[in-house]
């Protein structure tokens, strides 16, 4: 007898359709990861079933770890900042160093 799909414990284990389950997970705000914990399975597999229902769960997006540094947001220019200033003179003066030598 083969293995149960993921579909098919779903249907068993929650009395319902698994595009209802998995739409209500989504309104819910869960993340792909956190439904396959639930649905104990994997991730793939919750992605590939939400897919094959339209179903989107909530992403967190990308945080870019840069913006948050202390160097990006010193208001000298340095090694991380000196590309998101503007360049007038009073700043080309203040270059450091460590920046001259990239040129």
């Amino acid at each position: 007898m083969a293995a149960m799909t993921v579909e098919q414990r779903i249907i068993e284990q929650f009395d319902c359709s698994v595009s209802e389950l998995l739409a209500n997970f989504a309104n819910q705000g869960l993340t792909s990861k956190q439904v396959a914990e639930k649905l104990d399975c994997g991730v793939s597999n919750v992605r590939r079933i939400a897919r094959k229902y339209n179903i989107r769960f909530n992403q967190p997006a990308p945080q870019a770890k840069i913006v948050h540094s202390d160097e990006f947001k010193d208001p000298q220019l340095n090694r991380i900042n000196f590309l998101s200033r503007v360049w007038n003179s009073s700043l080309v003066n203040r270059v450091p160093k460590q920046i001259e030598e990239f040129a």
